[in-house]
C-alpha cells in the first residue's frame, strides 16, 4: 500500500526555498542592506579621518617650550608635528671654528694661518683666540638667521673678557626680545672688531705673511665683521620681539639718556 504525500509539508518546504532564493537575490557580498549601509558609513569615516590626518590644516598649536618662540616654523599639523628642515650645519663638532659653515670668510681666515708655522711662541695661542672669536661670531650669526628664534648655537660659547661685554648667548637672547639698545650693540661690535683686528695683525707678524697675504687676511676679517654687523643690526634693532611676545610695561626695555646721544664716539677703554 502506497501512502499519499502530505501536501502541507510540501508547501512549507517550497516556502522556505523561495524565501532563501529571495534573500540571495537582495543580499550583496552576503550582507543585508542594513549591514551594507553601516559598512559604507564606516569606510567613509575612515577615509575622512585619513584625509584630515595627512592633509588637514593647522589645528592645535604646540606650547612655546615644545616649538620655540613666536615666529617658529614648527606646529601641529593634522595630528602630526611638522618641522621645517634646514641645512645650516651643526654648531659644534664639525671642525674649527665653531659654526664653520655659517661664514665662508671666517673659515678662510682661520685656514690662512692653520697650515703655517709660527716664528714666535705666542703664535698658536693667538691663533686659538682668533679661532674662538670667529667661531663665536659665526654662531651668533647662525642663531640670528635661524627661523626658530632659539638661543642654541651661542648657548655654549665661552665668555672671554677680552672679547665680550657679556656672554654672547645673553646678547642673542636680548636681540630676540628687543631689549638691546643701539649703543650696547655698537659697544659689543666695536670690541669684537678691535680685538679681531689686533689678533690678525699679531698673527700676520707671528706667521711671517707677505704683503699680499696680510692684505688678504685683513680683507677677510673686515668682510666677516661687515656681515656680522649688518645681520646683528637688522635682527637686534628692527622688528617685533621674537621671544616672550611684545614686552609689557614691567619688562626690561632698552634705555639711553637723551644727552648721551649728543656725545661723540667713546675712545677710551671699556
Amino acid at each position: 500500500m502506497i501512502r499519499a504525500k502530505n501536501p502541507v509539508a510540501f508547501n512549507k518546504r517550497d516556502l522556505i526555498t523561495k524565501n532563501r532564493m529571495d534573500s540571495n537575490d537582495t543580499d550583496i557580498f552576503g550582507l543585508s542592506p542594513p549591514m551594507l549601509a553601516l559598512l559604507i558609513i564606516i569606510v567613509l569615516l575612515i577615509l575622512w579621518g585619513s584625509y584630515t590626518w595627512y592633509y588637514g590644516g593647522v589645528t592645535v598649536p604646540l606650547p612655546s617650550y615644545a616649538i620655540g618662540f613666536t615666529g617658529s616654523q614648527e606646529g601641529f599639523l593634522g595630528g602630526r608635528i611638522k618641522f621645517k628642515e634646514t641645512f645650516g650645519g651643526v654648531a659644534h663638532g664639525a671642525g674649527t671654528p665653531s659654526c664653520l659653515r655659517t661664514s665662508s670668510e671666517g673659515a678662510r681666515l682661520v685656514d690662512l694661518f692653520s697650515n703655517k708655522t709660527s716664528r714666535f711662541q705666542e703664535g698658536p695661542d693667538t691663533l686659538n683666540e682668533l679661532t674662538i672669536l670667529v667661531g663665536k661670531l659665526s654662531c651668533f650669526k647662525k642663531d640670528l638667521v635661524s627661523p626658530s628664534f632659539i638661543v642654541e648655537a651661542t648657548r655654549k660659547q665661552p665668555y672671554t673678557t677680552t672679547h665680550d661685554v657679556e656672554p654672547i648667548g645673553e646678547t642673542t637672547g636680548r636681540c630676540f626680545s628687543k631689549t638691546l639698545s643701539p649703543r650696547e650693540l655698537s659697544i659689543s661690535l666695536d670690541k669684537w672688531n678691535s680685538r679681531g683686528e689686533d689678533l690678525v695683525k699679531k698673527l700676520c707678524t707671528a706667521y711671517a705673511l707677505n704683503s699680499k697675504e696680510v692684505e688678504s687676511a685683513q680683507q677677510l676679517f673686515r668682510a666677516f665683521m661687515r656681515d656680522i654687523t649688518d645681520i646683528a643690526r637688522g635682527a637686534c634693532l628692527q622688528g617685533d620681539p621674537m621671544i616672550a611676545g611684545k614686552p609689557g610695561p614691567r619688562d626690561a626695555h632698552p634705555y639711553e639718556k637723551p644727552e648721551a646721544i649728543e656725545h661723540g664716539t667713546y675712545t677710551g677703554y671699556y
